[in-house]
């Protein structure tokens, strides 16, 4: 962990259904922290419900989303299917939702 006061935190969120993401979301995670140093913070990861979440620490959420984003879309590299991007004040509850655009309901970590 940095000395840095990040304010918001980024959620990627992936579909796992079968129950056999975690070591890819890990993998992934590991491109990320290698990719993001000093730009933002890889907080770490969860599995639950279905679904797994990449948590990523930053001051631009927005701005690090258009980076990833490509990243995160191409499923033949990381073969990881990709859910929702949304992002929230590190002490805040409420996420606004980045991608996919046309994001429906509300976004839920557990």
């Amino acid at each position: 962990m940095s000395d840095q006061d990040w304010k918001y935190e980024l959620v990627i969120q992936f579909d796992d259904e079968q129950g056999d993401a975690i070591d890819r979301v890990i993998a992934f995670e590991d491109e990320l922290i290698e990719l993001l140093d000093g730009v933002a913070e890889v907080e770490g990861h969860d599995v639950d419900k279905g679904v797994a979440n990449i948590f990523i620490l930053t001051n631009a959420p927005a701005k690090l989303w258009e980076r990833l984003e490509p990243l995160v879309e191409d499923s033949d590299a990381n073969e990881l299917d990709a859910l929702a991007a949304a992002y929230r004040k590190v002490d805040g509850e409420t996420f606004t939702v980045l991608w996919p655009t046309d994001y429906e309901g509300e976004f839920e970590v557990s």
